[in-house]
């Protein structure tokens, strides 16, 4: 499996979504801000596209935390950067690589 590192991955998504057919897939870990954890169960999320920062966005931590996307229906969703393991880009038939972090 391929592997690509987080910073990298977020760039690439950013600039694939500014194309017309340009969308990603993601693979994250959500997060439970209430309880303070991760599930362990990984979420798939498919034709995605970046988002900007709604205005009705809120933060407890610094949003550079946070990636910001929406869902192939227009819907904002957003995870912390860290918990993204796999991502896959509509430029290469939406292949998975693994997220390196470290």
């Amino acid at each position: 499996m391929k592997e690509i590192k987080g910073i990298d991955a977020l760039s690439l998504a950013t600039e694939i979504s500014k194309l017309p057919d340009g969308k990603f897939t993601i693979v994250f870990f959500p997060y439970n801000s209430t309880k303070g954890t991760a599930s362990t169960t990984a979420r798939v999320i498919e034709r995605c596209k970046v988002r900007t920062q709604l205005p009705d966005d809120r933060f407890m931590r610094d949003s550079d935390n946070f990636f910001l996307f929406e869902d192939e229906n227009g819907q904002p969703k957003t995870c912390y950067r860290v918990l993204i393991r796999f991502i896959g880009f509509s430029s290469d038939n939406y292949q998975l690589r693994k997220v390196k972090w470290t």
